[in-house]
């Protein structure tokens, strides 16, 4: 069994977690724009 402290500990760490993921995909999305627009890719 775990106390408080700990549960809202492992959620934080999660969310966090969460964060950073959403973050990462956010990167590798505006990576693939640029790709698309150094290869010649506009935007219409």
């Amino acid at each position: 069994m775990a106390n408080y402290l700990e549960v809202i500990t492992a959620q934080s760490n999660l969310l966090q977690s969460e964060l950073e993921l959403v973050s990462l995909k956010k990167a590798r999305l505006e990576a693939d724009v640029d790709l698309y627009r150094s290869l010649g890719g506009g935007w219409k």
